[in-house]
């Protein structure tokens, strides 16, 4: 089993993982200090399918971590 983490510093907003997941497990949030949009995973809705896993995010900034079921 798998879960997605995305490395909010490599994250550009461009929202191509949002698209990829049919499980609505990702959003986008404001990440204060700036006024950009970032991509974050919610753990409850992720499933670990791997959709949003490379070559979806053009910053590599998505990693599928394996875990323990």
């Amino acid at each position: 089993m798998h879960e997605a983490c995305i490395d909010s510093e490599l994250c550009d907003g461009c929202q191509d993982c949002l698209e990829c997941c049919v499980y609505d497990a990702i959003a986008l949030v404001r990440m204060p200090p700036s006024k950009r949009l970032k991509a974050v995973v919610d753990l409850d809705r992720c499933c670990g399918c791997l959709a949003c896993g490379p070559p979806i995010c053009p910053q590599d900034g998505i990693e599928l971590r394996r875990i323990r079921a």
